[in-house]
């Protein structure tokens, strides 16, 4: 079928065989279960025993916004389980109201999980018993609150932007519409690789020499960590946007011309653009919370270490964010052809 030469059109190449379509409204249920999830830990956890906060403690997530976005997530969740079949007939001001109630409980939900990629690496210090100081030391009570959160944030999310394609008057089976948004999109898998380089930068400025911002106690060598995550991320940034993140180039043995499996750079794109944005939107929440009425930020404003801190976390959830965007693209680009409209 001709679809017209729309300029951002997904293209041929790469692209999996046409699915049967399947109407898929809604399944908020998972998302109720991550929101009533979070909302018993957040119950229970006074209770626990062993708690080293380094988070919450330190000004970055008000002891509202979990309660808060749990609670919007689950509402949202039952509503939109209860409204089932009858969700793409959502039309006007509440579909609006959805939209903005149910993104800021993904907010709320993000900021309670932030610091979870800390609890994962204090966590591996803590099972293989790694010298690692107070790093091997774990919030257990935040860790269960942060994991449901962020699963939370996750599931609401992706039903969020089911929700508004399924209610935008497109098909029902993938919610295209003749008026779809032609918008380029390559930009963000550039910009996503431009980002990659911040923090490696700052390692490789250490590693020379350079004295800004560098701790006074600074032992480490070459960048070796650091350079995988430019390259790894470089690499997938640029697939996400180039023909090779679809059809394996002439320059890769006994893969050469073969499709990749677009699952890859989806669950690779997804997992470092939420290990980034979690990490990199730490000093951004904690600046909220500051504006807020909360207390000082978690490190000296003005300092050299500061700026470093500013430049590196920025660049993270900047990246993260950029990366989230080329992955959402890529994934519409690959995805097989709807069989009931043919796009």
């Amino acid at each position: 079928m001709f679809k017209g030469p729309l300029p951002t059109a997904r293209t041929t190449v790469g692209r999996a065989t046409p699915a049967v379509p399947r109407t898929r409204p809604s399944r908020f249920r998972p998302v109720a279960g991550a929101g009533a999830a979070t909302v018993t830990a957040l119950v229970v956890q006074p209770y626990l025993p062993g708690a080293q906060d380094y988070i919450s403690g330190k000004g970055i997530v008000p002891a509202w916004a979990p309660w808060a976005g749990a609670v919007l997530g689950l509402a949202v969740a039952v509503t939109g389980a209860g409204v089932g079949e009858r969700l793409p007939a959502v039309r006007g001001g509440s579909r609006r109201a959805a939209l903005w109630v149910g993104w800021t409980a993904c907010v709320l939900l993000l900021w309670t999980a932030v610091g979870l990629v800390f609890d994962v690496f204090r966590a591996f210090f803590w099972a293989t018993g790694i010298p690692a100081g107070e790093f091997a030391a774990v919030d257990w009570p935040g860790f269960l609150t942060r994991v449901p959160a962020f699963a939370a944030t996750v599931l609401l999310g992706r039903e969020l932007l089911n929700f508004r394609r399924v209610t935008s008057g497109g098909c029902e089976a993938c919610g295209h519409t003749s008026h779809g948004s032609t918008r380029p999109t390559a930009w963000l898998g550039y910009a996503a690789a431009g980002l990659a380089t911040v923090y490696p930068s700052v390692k490789y400025y250490w590693w020379a020499g350079g004295s800004f911002g560098r701790p006074e106690t600074y032992l480490e060598g070459f960048p070796v960590m650091e350079t995988v995550l430019l390259v790894g991320g470089v690499v997938l940034a640029l697939a996400l946007v180039r023909p090779w993140g679809r059809v394996y180039p002439f320059w890769i043995p006994f893969l050469a011309g073969r499709q990749v499996e677009r699952r890859i750079c989806v669950v690779a794109g997804w997992g470092l653009a939420a290990l980034l944005s979690l990490q990199g939107l730490i000093p951004l929440f904690a600046a909220l919370n500051h504006v807020l009425g909360g207390p000082p930020m978690p490190f000296t404003s003005g300092s050299a270490n500061s700026w470093v801190i500013t430049v590196v976390y920025g660049g993270w959830a900047l990246f993260g964010l950029a990366l989230a965007g080329a992955t959402h693209a890529y994934q519409q680009r690959t995805r097989p052809d709807c069989a009931l409209c043919g796009f």
